[in-house]
């Protein structure tokens, strides 16, 4: 009898490693859709109000069954909740503003933007990049300022003001994924994730409590199918999202899979056109390719450096290596 290949189960793992990211990318394009559409039915804050209710209460009862209560001094409290005001109350405030103010597919390029934003703005922090990943932030940032100056020709539904919005949420949400490594990496990702989360957002709860509308913005009720998109934006976009791109992280390495981001952005380009009927003109999908080809440049693994898989409390120095987006 010859022994089994020792390769077959981790070949096995990878597969259903990769598939998980593979539906990560997909659950990220598709919430931005769902948001664009549930935003037609209910205002931001109580569009946000409950998913944030839903996605924080599901990610802290996760991580406190894995690793208990956090016993984290008043200082790293301080710590978690600052890191959580800017990816949760401002990025969310932001986020939703500009998915208001753009067609979903121009909103879900956001996720192509952070890990371009994430290498300038990694040089405050004393962090380099490389020649290459220069080049990528310069290729995605010519698309989008190309993508702002097309917004001077009549008739494109992309506004400045809108695009603004998204560029402030991608920079907020970079800041937010360059200080959560040295969090995560002390503190462990899912319990730094779900309390950031659940005491990032108190400020935008309270501020969005005098607005919240149950009733849906025209007084005639919400349809079960606005709740059922809040439900798909919290639970898959948030919680099932999060636990499939940490798992494919643990497998496959955080560099390896992080290149796939650049796949978000495209979902929600064609689930906008297919379930939404935007009709974008070819020049707004031209300069949305140029971004994705400079953010796939900028996130492409160094050769000789493929990410290693991590361990439970891991976290990589290196500009791909984050925790994924919760949106």
């Amino acid at each position: 009898m010859t022994a089994p290949l020792p390769s077959a189960p981790a070949s096995a793992s990878e597969r259903l490693a990769l598939l998980g990211v593979l539906l990560t990318v997909f659950l990220w394009g598709a919430n931005v859709v769902a948001l664009k559409a549930v935003l037609g039915v209910l205002n931001a804050e109580t569009t946000n109000t409950v998913r944030v209710l839903i996605a924080g209460s599901v990610l802290v009862a996760l991580a406190v069954r894995a690793d208990g209560w956090p016993r984290w001094d008043a200082r790293t409290w301080l710590a978690v909740v600052g890191v959580g005001l800017l990816g949760n109350t401002l990025f969310q405030a932001f986020f939703l503003t500009g998915i208001n103010l753009n067609p979903a597919g121009v909103a879900g390029l956001v996720n192509g933007l952070v890990p371009v934003l994430v290498l300038p703005l990694g040089l405050l922090l004393g962090q380099g990049f490389t020649r290459r990943q220069g080049l990528g932030v310069a290729v995605a940032f010519a698309g989008l300022l190309g993508l702002l100056a097309l917004t001077r020709v009549p008739g494109v539904s992309v506004t400045p003001t809108g695009l603004l919005w998204l560029l402030a949420a991608g920079v907020v949400w970079a800041l937010y994924t360059l200080f959560n490594r040295p969090l995560s990496a002390r503190l462990g990702t899912l319990p730094f994730v779900a309390f950031s989360l659940a005491l990032g957002s108190v400020p935008y709860l309270l501020y969005a409590l005098p607005h919240l509308h149950f009733s849906g913005e025209s007084g005639t009720g919400v349809p079960p199918a606005v709740w059922l998109g809040i439900g798909f934006s919290a639970l898959g976009a948030n919680v099932v999202a999060y636990l499939a791109w940490a798992g494919g992280a643990r497998v496959l390495g955080a560099a390896r899979i992080s290149v796939w981001q650049a796949l978000a952005p495209v979902i929600a380009l064609v689930l906008s056109a297919a379930l939404l009927h935007e009709r974008l003109p070819a020049s707004v999908w031209g300069l949305a390719a140029v971004i994705l080809i400079g953010a796939t440049l900028a996130n492409w693994p160094e050769s000789g450096r493929v990410g290693r898989p991590m361990r439970k409390r891991d976290t990589v120095q290196g500009v791909n290596e984050k925790s994924p987006p919760l949106r």
